[in-house]
């Protein structure tokens, strides 16, 4: 996982999750801006993923979620393997940067059952 400051001010929180649980990420970092993420948000990622290449720098899906504070996420499919590759533009505040990490690193290692 790494984090780095964007020359906008933002945060950069990069990882990768299971492709299974990409829509709890979403769900999960909607939660931390008390957005609402529904079937509409859902629909709509699930159609930019899948037109996804990690390796290609053009070729990630980017998608805002935005509730008390703005979340930036480019996803996109690493060819061949059940990983999504994420990055997770976000205001830099401490406390919301170790919650993204948690939450990725949980979803990198362990498969959410809903």
């Amino acid at each position: 996982m790494t984090d780095s400051v964007e020359a906008s001010g933002f945060g950069c929180t990069s990882s990768w999750v299971l492709t299974a649980n990409v829509r709890p990420l979403v769900e999960s970092l909607a939660a931390l801006i008390d957005y609402e993420a529904d079937d509409w948000d859902w629909d709509a990622i699930e159609a930019g993923l899948s037109r996804t290449v990690a390796e290609d720098p053009q070729g990630w899906y980017d998608y805002r979620l935005i509730g008390t504070t703005t979340l930036r996420l480019e996803l996109a499919n690493d060819r061949d393997s059940i990983v999504t590759m994420v990055q997770v533009h976000h205001p830099p505040d401490q406390l919301l940067t170790v919650r993204i990490e948690t939450i990725m690193s949980m979803l990198a290692r362990y498969q959410v059952i809903a």
